[in-house]
């Protein structure tokens, strides 16, 4: 079974992000992917800004492309800025260069992607992860 296409799990993952985004008292998005860069689950605080909304699948949906955390991603672009930044022009809004977008595997296998967004990018991560935890637990 693909753990990432279940409903209840991507819910409660997603949930997981949003309380954990309200008990540090931020306003996010949290959204989940499978591993073509689909959106599986999405939920947001109330007042996250449109450009979580709006942003947040792109973030899970770089983990995925480019295999690694955002975070890994966002340190490599900053060693070669011309290759990503025409990467990010060409993906017609896909993918963004933002910390908080993590992994989400089965073994060794990239089954999906989890991000966090509208705080900074420490706190996003902080966010992701505990969405990860919860996958792992609810998947083992």
């Amino acid at each position: 079974m693909n753990f990432v296409h279940d409903p209840e799990i991507a819910s409660e993952v997603v949930l997981a992000g949003v309380n954990k985004a309200k008990h540090l008292g931020l306003e996010m998005a949290i959204a989940i992917v499978d591993s073509a860069g689909n959106l599986v689950a999405f939920a947001r605080t109330e007042n996250a800004s449109m450009a979580a909304v709006e942003s947040v699948p792109a973030k899970a949906r770089t983990a995925i492309w480019f295999g690694r955390p955002t975070s890994s991603t966002v340190e490599a672009a900053e060693k070669r800025p011309t290759v990503y930044t025409s990467i990010m022009g060409t993906s017609a809004n896909k993918l963004v260069l933002s910390m908080g977008g993590e992994l989400l595997k089965k073994g060794n296998q990239i089954v999906g992607a989890v991000a966090s967004a509208g705080a900074s990018g420490a706190e996003d991560i902080i966010v992701s992860k505990v969405c990860v935890e919860l996958w792992e637990e609810l998947t083992a």
